[in-house]
């Protein structure tokens, strides 16, 4: 994951400085990655001698140090004659991040010492930005740069005061002190372990002298002390989830409760199950291209003889995603003929963002999405057992929660996260020949484990749900939605569509392949919102003249 984060980042910088190139601006590279004399020097010489762009330049101050992508002249005087420089980072993220605009300031101190003026902007390049940077005012953050570097200076000193907790991060999944400071956590038996707590929540606790999953899970009821963020009912239920975590830990078995029956929530949001169930999951990625990739449709069903089938299609660029997005949605439309009353079961509402997300991608079987969402034939069994049972696991995912209904992978997760990654690594850098096909199928394996598991959760949720019924406790379906999809369109929706396809015949797929003229035909039609108001505005007469 690194290795593909640190392609992905290169690439995007050459990419960048090749931009520079194109303006006719002249470039030195400080070659290397450490911050030595040598690189430290070549840089001072670099800027004394005026070049138009630094890459990689070496900055070294007392403690501090630091490699700034770009430094790029400015006509700004300074120690150095009658120019200066400016910073330029680039940065993976499409939104710039407070972290990386702290990283930039140290650069604009260091850079402060190297030629005797502070820059008066940094400046962060992120993708798919035409190479625009995203201009900061350095005096705007340098208090606060001069006080977060102060704390960070009193804390890596030999007699500093010990160090914070380490508490889950974004990038714990990748840091090699992951197992060390998992152990330390497990060891003081951290409220970060109890399921669904918030970092509001773990702070108000530790105030209150509560600082371990087992201390929780006993505090009083009512509430010893009145909250000053949140609800104390919010506290009782984060208590009793811990209380279920320390009973299974104690008991060596994954336990769970069922919650008291609300209508229109848990086990009630269950419809009744019908042959033509459609259990559904994807597999993306969010890092290839601008808008990323659902690469992967799986869906499980049963056939006309009661019998398990598994499909599995593909994407690897734009085309084939609008595709496979047709083919599973002309398969629902399909099958609903011959089972009317099946709905599509997933974990997690993943399933449905990505669907409206590629429907309004390629302006693509609007009627039938609009028409499944209205009559609710998506289940998130996420979101029924969220409200349906309380569980003794430390997160809601759906691997955490097998246990409890007995379903067992045929894919080593293991395996699976390799296998994940290695196709990433093919998608995110344009290498799809790097692609095996012993990873697609590894893939292909977890994503039918994922199907058959929503399968089997949703026949333990059915389960559970007639145990309660079993004991004179009313657990009602939710009401049927009526179907009402159109059958017919009036003579002016087709004109509309005919004039959709008219404006749209040419223009590739793939956003990054349209010329402007092309992707302005594209927003006008797939704006579906707003054509009808265009309609009554220009006339289809007038649009017709357009697309012509």
């Amino acid at each position: 994951m690194l290795e593909i984060l640190r392609e992905r980042g290169h690439r995007h910088e050459q990419e960048f400085v090749q931009h520079l190139s194109d303006q006719g601006l002249s470039s030195i590279t400080i070659d290397g990655v450490d911050i030595t004399d040598d690189a430290v020097a070549q840089t001072n010489d670099a800027m004394a001698q005026g070049a138009d762009v630094i890459i990689q330049a070496a900055l070294r101050y007392n403690r501090w140090s630091g490699r700034a992508d770009i430094l790029r002249r400015v006509e700004r005087p300074s120690d150095l004659g009658t120019w200066s420089y400016e910073i330029i980072d680039t940065k993976l993220a499409r939104e710039t991040k407070a972290g990386s605009v702290l990283q930039l300031c140290l650069y604009a101190d260091l850079l402060n010492q190297a030629q005797g003026i502070a820059p008066e902007f940094i400046y962060v390049v992120a993708p798919w930005s035409n190479f625009e940077p995203q201009q900061f005012r350095y005096a705007d953050y340098a208090a606060y740069f001069r006080k977060a570097k102060s704390a960070i200076e009193k804390a890596t000193l030999e007699d500093a005061p010990p160090a914070h907790y380490p508490e889950p991060k974004e990038h714990c999944d990748i840091c090699r002190w992951r197992e060390r400071c998992e152990a330390k956590r497990r060891e003081d038996d951290h409220l970060c372990l109890v399921a669904n707590i918030s970092k509001n929540q773990t702070t108000e606790l530790q105030e209150n002298g509560i600082t371990s999953a087992s201390a929780l899970a006993s505090m009083p009821a009512p509430l010893p002390w009145k909250p000053q963020r949140g609800s104390a009912q919010s506290f009782e239920k984060i208590r009793e989830q811990a209380r279920i975590q320390i009973e299974s830990r104690n008991a060596g078995e994954l336990k769970f409760e069922l919650l008291p029956v609300i209508s229109e929530t848990g086990l009630c949001v269950l419809p009744e199950p019908s042959e033509g169930d459609i259990f559904f999951d994807i597999e993306s990625d969010a890092f290839v291209g601008e808008q990323g990739i659902e690469y992967l449709f799986g869906y499980t069903y049963r056939d006309a003889d009661g019998n398990w089938n598994y499909t599995a299609d593909w994407a690897f660029d734009r085309d084939e995603e609008k595709a496979i997005f047709e083919r599973f949605i002309d398969f629902v439309v399909e099958r609903r003929k011959t089972y009317p009353d099946l709905h599509i079961y997933h974990f997690a509402p993943y399933e449905t963002a990505a669907l409206k997300r590629l429907m309004g991608r390629y302006a693509s079987r609007e009627n039938e999405i609009d028409n499944f969402l209205r009559i609710e034939l998506f289940v998130d069994l996420l979101a029924v057992v969220r409200n349906a049972l309380r569980a003794g696991v430390e997160s809601y995912s759906i691997k955490k929660l097998e246990p409890i209904y007995g379903f067992e992978r045929q894919t080593e997760l293991s395996a699976a996260n390799l296998a994940l990654k290695s196709l990433q690594a093919g998608l995110e850098l344009g290498d799809i020949d790097s692609i095996s096909d012993d990873d697609k199928a590894t893939v292909q394996g977890y994503n039918r484990d994922d199907c058959a598991s929503t399968a089997a959760l949703q026949n333990w949720l059915e389960a559970q749900r007639q145990g309660l019924i079993d004991q004179s406790i009313e657990v009602p379906r939710p009401p049927l939605k009526d179907d009402q999809e159109q059958e017919e369109l009036s003579e002016r929706q087709l004109a509309i569509l005919d004039l959709i396809e008219r404006l749209t015949d040419d223009v590739p797929v793939d956003i990054e392949e349209r010329a402007p003229e092309q992707q302005a035909r594209w927003l006008l039609a797939v704006r579906r919102h707003i054509k009808w108001d265009i309609r009554a505005v220009c006339g289809l007469e007038a649009l017709a003249r357009l697309c012509d």
